[in-house]
């Protein structure tokens, strides 16, 4: 026994020496079914550019049933646009059930379209001004036709105002300043975990503290304010029915709700103080051996790019297939099947609703080209968790130089761990990533069922019911799943076990350090969600300023914008999108110092490179280094 332990101390783990070279290929079947699938999605892929055409989707449709920009009659006229009935110098009276094709939306008054002729007469030639909405649409003017976009409110885009739609097509134009965003996002991102790096622990306390008197003073607000709150409620909001006559007993009741989540949330920040500072300091330790490996900095954007590119691409081919079945409308056949949504839109106005009729086959191909998009997105990911996972197990089995400092080889971190996933590991990725993939078709087809049933108007309450417990499932499920294979791929990069033993070694660690574990998945959450906030908000703001410059305000500009606040909204999701990728960074790569230090300490070694952090993490839970 006493052979076994001094062997194992020495130089602080089996692991730790040419981590590379102990990978081995693993899982070679599931590469092999993997690439099989991956040959066939290329099939389909390829079939659908050859045959489909995404203007079938996006494109308006004339009177006479013909796609614009895509039939031959109207190839050279993608613009869809109602012409004028009323007489000359009266109010607009848009012929709403025979809309034309035209080869560009008239820019003003005075204009003269042809093509309405056959639709409303001589009179109707005579073009009004009017905007492209979403590079497809000729919609009214809004400062000079405010009935007729009242009309066209009510008819082919009825769940959006025109206001909307007309702020939503500038966004096309407004890509410097989203380019800007995203430049924007990558900045903040790698301030955040500089901050991180040096103060994670006041961060945390602070946001502890913010909460703990945030929840306090609105339930204090809330009880000093009981029987008067529906006076300050603004005057589109409508008061619940009943509300006023039990007002002040609701008010008092939400009030003491408050105190209570502000006193538990003191209660837990006292007792868990000592857990919660060792959870920051692993925190700071992740995101300083993140800073060790410079190749690691590159990985968010690289996530980023790559990921967003890949989503991209693999929507474009759905669309593709989707196009590829036939298509019709009202306009093309007036006994045409319609939903709900088709019959309510097509009642006001016509050219904009049209339906795809699938049968059996292409179902099945789309639900399997879902399933292979998902499972390209889902290995993605897996892969990039490997990366730093494999960057992790270096930096923490690297010897201890003799000035204390980490002896880490960490320039070509990046790029050694994406080498020993794709060449030894892609199986047992693909293994892992294709159980999320199943969950996430599945989450997809119940949503699918489900608004099926909507559009219908057949919504049967028990079905509803069902489906929403099954979808529910379906959700944990994949939860667990993907608990779980993120550790399974720090093990992977550990030990180059299979996907199997892999998962099952993560289980067993997840268990033993479920403590350690919760606390440190606490805290890094709270930095992911205020890293995202910050993030995301910064990027608007900057999209909301920038939007007001004389480049973006002037109406001859190629790049004007109607107002900032749908830009600044895009830009904040395009922050939190690229922030999200920051995050998982440190987020894996914590679990994977983490997890590291699980493994020797099931073997019972003596761990002497491990960050004194994760000591101290793992022995505030209970959990101490089993005796040899």
């Amino acid at each position: 026994m006493l052979k076994e332990h001094e062997s194992s101390s020495d130089s602080g783990s089996e692991y730790g020496s040419h981590l590379k070279s102990r990978h081995h290929c693993t899982d070679i079947p599931c590469c092999l079914v993997f690439a099989a699938f991956l040959a066939a999605f290329s099939v389909l892929y390829g079939y659908g550019i050859q045959n489909g055409n995404v203007k079938k989707i996006f494109h308006g449709i004339d009177y006479q049933g013909k796609i614009c920009g895509v039939d031959a009659e109207v190839a050279t006229k993608p613009y869809l646009y109602w012409c004028d009935k009323g007489a000359l110098g009266s109010s607009l009276k848009l012929s709403l059930s025979k809309p034309i094709c035209v080869e560009s939306c008239p820019a003003d008054t005075g204009v003269m379209v042809p093509d309405c002729v056959p639709v409303v007469g001589l009179e109707g030639m005579t073009a009004y001004k009017s905007i492209a909405v979403m590079n497809r649409y000729c919609m009214p003017d809004t400062e000079k036709s405010k009935k007729a976009t009242a009309a066209l409110e009510e008819g082919p885009m009825a769940d959006s105002s025109q206001k909307f739609l007309e702020d939503l097509s500038s966004i096309p134009a407004s890509w410097p300043v989203l380019l800007g965003a995203f430049f924007v996002a990558v900045f903040l991102g790698y301030v955040w975990m500089l901050l991180m790096r040096c103060c994670a622990g006041p961060l945390i306390w602070s946001t502890i503290v913010l909460v703990i008197v945030g929840f306090g003073a609105l339930g204090a607000y809330m009880f000093v304010n009981a029987g008067q709150m529906s006076q300050n409620f603004p005057d589109n909001v409508k008061v619940p029915e009943g509300y006023g006559q039990h007002e002040e007993t609701a008010t008092k009741v939400i009030a003491g709700f408050l105190f209570v989540c502000s006193f538990v949330c003191l209660c837990m920040a006292c007792c868990f103080r000592s857990s919660i500072d060792a959870a920051c300091a692993c925190v700071e330790v992740a995101v300083e051996a993140i800073f060790e490996m410079p190749s690691l900095l590159f990985a968010p954007i690289l996530k980023a790019v790559v990921k967003g590119s890949f989503a991209l691409i693999l929507i474009f081919g759905f669309f593709l297939l989707l196009s590829t079945a036939p298509m019709t409308s009202p306009l093309m056949d007036p006994n045409s099947k319609t939903n709900l949504v088709g019959q309510a839109v097509s009642s006001q106005a016509q050219g904009v609703y049209r339906h795809f009729e699938l049968t059996g086959q292409q179902k099945g191909i789309l639900v399997g080209y879902v399933f292979v998009a998902f499972w390209i997105e889902c290995f993605l990911n897996a892969l990039y968790q490997f990366i730093i996972a494999y960057a992790m197990a270096e930096y923490y089995y690297a010897p201890i130089d003799e000035h204390g400092d980490k002896d880490v080889p960490g320039c070509c971190a990046l790029f050694d761990g994406a080498q020993v996933g794709i060449f030894y590991h892609t199986g047992s990725l693909a293994f892992g990533s294709a159980l999320v993939a199943i969950f996430s078709t599945l989450q997809l087809i119940i949503a699918a069922i489900e608004y099926q049933q909507k559009a219908s108007g057949t919504s049967n309450p028990v079905v509803t019911a069902i489906l929403s417990c099954v979808g529910s499932i379906v959700t944990c499920f994949k939860w667990i799943v993907e608990l779980i294979n993120r550790n399974a791929y720090v093990d992977i990069a550990i030990t180059s076990n299979d996907f199997c033993s892999a998962a099952k070694n993560a289980v067993g660690l997840i268990i033993q350090l479920a403590g350690s574990m919760a606390v440190l998945n606490g805290a890094t959450i709270v930095f992911s969600i205020f890293g995202c906030l910050l993030v995301g908000i910064g990027c608007g703001a900057f999209a909301f300023f920038a939007a007001q410059t004389a480049t973006f305000t002037d109406p001859t500009s190629t790049y004007f914008i109607v107002t900032p606040v749908p830009v600044a909204i895009v830009s904040g999701f395009i922050g939190i999108s690229v922030a999200a990728c920051f995050m998982m960074v440190f987020d894996m790569a914590s679990d994977a110092l983490l997890y590291c230090y699980g493994v020797d300490m099931k073997k019972g070694k003596a761990s002497p490179n491990a960050p004194e952090a994760l000591k101290d993490l793992v022995h505030n839970q209970g959990h101490g280094e089993e005796e040899s």
